[in-house]
């Protein structure tokens, strides 16, 4: 599908593109998972090639950020679905050849529904392709912001769960295991999070710096710096929230090896508190012919006193050493 968004009176109009021309005034092409006769309409339209799907996936740094016949293409990795159980890395492109913008991409990131809005509602008569660039890429970054946050608070709240057990009637191993699960899930995000982070570090550094022919704007130019100021402190934080993680995974598997611990030791306690009474119980129930105390009156009740004493005293010694 295709997307045209054309300057008219104040606002930036959509007009979506089927089974005709582009229309010549369109400063903002968007090629929503286009088809490869959206590509060819979108190439003789603007005279340059549009990259495929397996294209816009290569990893190198040169296949992503470059300069080929007076347009500058550049692919960026979008963290989306954040929200969802199964959040997913999005490759777009953004390519801007003579003051227009054309955006690649195979799924619905927030920043472009949001900036398409924001813009359809009011924006300047002389917009230009670099500056819905810019204004994309700012939603992109504050997007990345608002899903760091989430995940520092959901952080603090299994850091909380974890060291705080004042009151909890929770089973120790359904509630480990629910933290794992969660701390996982976090982790992921955040992983996702700091190459998406990466990734916009490095468009926007190509956009601020290779300006050749650029028509970036004086106030777009510092819009371009004040985002990677953003994006680097942004990336700070991913890593921090990422080291705070391993430390919470470590935490919750020493937890658990004390739970492991405590239930072990217990076992041991009553092993050596249930030894003596069987000591006893066995020297008596050996069925030798001449032990005089089997013609006791009293025999039976002093082995039963016997062995309730031998069982006591290892656990009254266990509780004055502070073992229990």
């Amino acid at each position: 599908m295709i997307i045209a968004y054309l300057a008219r009176q104040g606002s930036l109009e959509a007009v979506p593109v089927v089974d005709g021309a582009i229309p010549e005034a369109a400063i903002w092409i968007d090629l929503v998972s286009p088809t490869e006769e959206d590509d060819a309409r979108a190439e003789v339209f603007a005279g340059i090639s549009v990259p495929t799907r397996e294209e816009m996936g290569e990893i190198e740094q040169s296949s992503r950020l470059y300069v080929e016949g007076g347009a500058r293409y550049m692919t960026a990795t979008i963290l989306c679905g954040a929200d969802t159980e199964t959040p997913v890395m999005l490759a777009v492109t953004y390519i801007l050849t003579r003051g227009r913008l054309i955006t690649v991409r195979y799924g619905e990131p927030r920043a472009f529904p949001s900036v398409a809005t924001r813009l359809g509602k009011s924006c300047p008569d002389t917009i230009k392709g670099e500056d819905v660039l810019i204004e994309l890429l700012e939603a992109v970054v504050d997007r990345s912001a608002d899903v760091l946050e989430q995940i520092g608070a959901d952080v603090e709240r299994i850091s909380r769960r974890i060291f705080d057990r004042s009151g909890s009637r929770e089973n120790a191993n359904q509630r480990y295991r629910a933290i794992l699960s969660h701390i996982g899930r976090k982790e992921g995000l955040v992983s996702y999070a700091r190459e998406s982070l990466a990734s916009l570090q490095r468009l926007i550094s190509f956009l601020g710096a290779d300006t050749d022919g650029s028509t970036i704007a004086k106030d777009g130019k510092a819009n371009i710096k004040s985002m990677s100021r953003d994006v680097a402190g942004l990336s700070d934080y991913a890593n921090f929230l990422g080291d705070k993680l391993q430390f919470l995974l470590d935490a919750t598997i020493g937890m658990v090896s004390l739970e492991q611990n405590n239930i072990i030791k217990i076992f041991a306690v009553l092993s050596v508190v249930l030894m003596p009474p069987t000591l006893i119980a066995s020297i008596y129930g050996m069925n030798f012919q001449h032990m005089p105390e089997l013609n006791w009156t009293y025999a039976y009740p002093a082995a039963l006193v016997a062995m309730v004493i031998s069982g006591i005293l290892p656990y009254v010694f266990f509780k004055w050493r502070g073992w229990l």
